[in-house]
């Protein structure tokens, strides 16, 4: 696993903090925008840096799901799958895409997703009270 090394580290931090301003104050598409100003920094294979890229994209997932832009939110959540190399594998990218599927109205994918999240994660992805939509999908027949 690799670690961003000074400028870039700095250059990265720091519009991280900009972007949390900027949805502090509700300004999700700034927010957006400085995240992913952030992403191009990250040298590739992006993957490598682990912890960076992958909170990075599920920030952005999550910023674009709370304005509704499943869309969008579907290209990062494809992308999700290049960050985080290292990461111990308990579901999370697959319950992210599920998530997004799910919003997009394709049930069975997201079944899909849910299913190898749940496996993964031997069911703790699914132990918010907000997760319970998701955990009757997956459920049902």
């Amino acid at each position: 696993m690799a670690f961003l090394q000074s400028p870039i580290k700095d250059k990265f931090e720091s519009l991280l903090d900009k972007s949390n301003k900027e949805f502090d104050n509700g300004n999700h598409l700034d927010s957006i925008f400085l995240l992913e100003e952030a992403w191009d920094l990250i040298p590739e294979p992006k993957g490598i840096y682990s912890e960076e890229s992958f909170h990075l994209v599920k920030d952005i997932i999550a910023t674009y799901s709370i304005i509704n832009d499943f869309k969008k939110a579907k290209e990062w959540a494809d992308k999700i799958y290049l960050t985080g190399y290292a990461r111990i594998d308990s579901g999370d990218k697959e319950f992210i895409s599920g998530k997004v599927t799910f919003e997009l109205g394709d049930l069975e994918t997201a079944k899909e997703f849910f299913s190898i999240a749940n496996n993964k994660s031997e069911g703790r992805c699914f132990g918010s009270p907000k997760s319970i939509k998701y955990l009757k999908l997956l459920k049902s027949k």
